[in-house]
């Protein structure tokens, strides 16, 4: 009966023999915690061997991993922490920014009728700028606390640690809420990993996109393997229920982690977009502009408190999905803005795409050559010098279009005058590249810029 029960165990996945792990790890040297116990170990290790496939042939899978990314099993005893508000020079900074947004709100709303939401808008900045300045007067609220994992990004040699003794002590030392939550913090520290190592650039992560987006992908690799038929398929669950709650109680904390608790309305709201979003978010999280317009208002939404309405919600989801397009193009002046794209698409070798509209403009009504929307035509010819040595001053370029070398010419492009029967060159000229790159390309004017940006889905 002892082999039996031995195999038992195996197959309905509470245990695990040695030669089966997939799941590496050591145990901190000196700050030494207890190993796992087996059904730790099972749980840990099904978990590692779960591949989640997402778009574009990404998939997420703790074992591949582990190529460059450790696992080291220690005890914090209070050593690591984090703080849910930066020190006071950056928090200082924080509110001057803050303030700058509102100013620039009340100047809109001074200027024009705008939507509710503007208005709820301003409110929710308002309160978020007295929280900010709360914890500014207050230094209980710099008061750190103790880490139950955590991610060091060290390129080839990175490393996860889960504290061992922290993640007992959130789970009331109940060993089988300990192993839940030792699941979901072992995939959170590794969806940092993920994120790192399959996106390019130099930058850090925004932390209030970063960390619901680690909460959000924990959730959805558990709800997968909830519904796997893997032998954990049930602990996964109870996994998946002890995690929600776990991640929806920090929407009720000031500062940080409040933001944390967006992977919650995540998963509720968009788990079936989940591996287009996660696999969006992997490839440009390095490359995000932190204090871009957009970003800022999707930080203010989430930070320092959580949104109390469903519709700043939606509102932080929209501002995410916008910057998860890649910005390629970012410019305040329109004419300089049209001359940037040029040479973006130069520079990326897609200018020939615009070849079949460039004509004689005498083949077509002066008043049709920018109005693609109402008359499929856009005449190119119109704004490009064909003569190979045109004034530099006036011209910028060379810009090769079908094996021909063209010239922009310097002119106007944001006319105020817009009319139905005159319409702007600069909405003429986004339906164009939105044309001709079949929805590749976004470009949006915000009001204080235009943008161009690549989807890249």
């Amino acid at each position: 009966m002892g082999v039996l029960g031995k195999i038992t165990e195996e197959y309905f996945g509470n245990t695990v023999r040695e030669e089966d792990m997939v799941l590496e790890y050591r145990l901190d040297e000196e700050f030494t915690p207890r190993d796992l116990t087996r059904e730790e170990k099972a749980f840990l290790n099904a978990l590692a061997g779960y591949i989640m496939f997402l778009d574009k042939s990404l998939f997420f899978q703790i074992k591949d991993l582990q190529r460059h990314t450790k696992l080291l099993l220690s005890r914090n005893d209070g050593r690591i922490t984090h703080s849910e508000f930066p020190n006071r020079d950056k928090l200082e900074k924080e509110i001057a920014e803050l303030s700058k947004m509102l100013d620039d709100l009340r100047k809109e709303q001074g200027q024009e009728h705008l939507p509710e939401e503007n208005w709820n808008l301003l409110k929710i900045w308002e309160r978020q700028r007295e929280k900010l300045k709360d914890a500014l007067d207050n230094p209980a609220s710099m008061v750190p606390t103790p880490s139950l994992g955590a991610y060091f990004n060290r390129g080839k040699e990175s490393l996860v640690v889960l504290f061992v003794d922290a993640i007992e002590e959130e789970a009331k030392k109940d060993p089988y809420n300990t192993m839940l939550l030792m699941g979901q913090v072992l995939l959170h520290e590794y969806f940092h990993s993920f994120h790192f190592h399959v996106g390019v650039g130099v930058r850090d992560p925004m932390k209030c996109v970063e960390e619901p987006m680690a909460e959000y992908g924990s959730l959805v690799l558990l709800d997968r393997v909830a519904s796997s038929g893997l032998p954990i398929a049930k602990d996964a669950e109870q996994a998946l229920k002890y995690a929600l709650g776990f991640v929806k109680s920090k929407q009720q904390c000031t500062g940080l982690t409040a933001a944390y608790g967006f992977g919650a309305y995540l998963y509720e709201k968009h788990k079936e977009d989940s591996s287009s979003l996660i696999s969006q978010y992997a490839n440009v999280s390095r490359m995000m502009d932190n204090c871009c317009k957009e970003a800022l208002e999707y930080k203010y939404l989430l930070y320092p408190t959580y949104p109390p309405y469903p519709w700043a919600e939606n509102a932080a989801y929209k501002t995410l999905e916008e910057f998860l397009k890649l910005v390629v193009v970012r410019e305040p002046n329109c004419t300089r803005f049209v001359r940037k794209v040029f040479e973006f698409l130069r520079d990326n070798e897609l200018l020939d795409c615009l070849e079949p509209f460039i004509r004689d403009p005498r083949e077509v009504k002066t008043r049709k050559l920018f109005s693609l929307s109402k008359d499929g035509c856009f005449c190119l010819r119109g704004i490009l010098y064909v003569d190979s040595n045109p004034p530099s001053i006036l011209s910028h370029g060379p810009f090769v279009i079908g094996g021909e070398s063209y010239y922009l010419k310097f002119i106007e492009w944001d006319d105020k005058s817009k009319t139905p029967r005159h319409p702007r060159r600069i909405d003429e000229f986004a339906k164009m590249i939105a044309c001709v790159y079949h929805g590749r390309f976004d470009i949006r004017e915000t009001g204080d810029e235009y943008i161009m940006s690549h989807n890249i889905n």
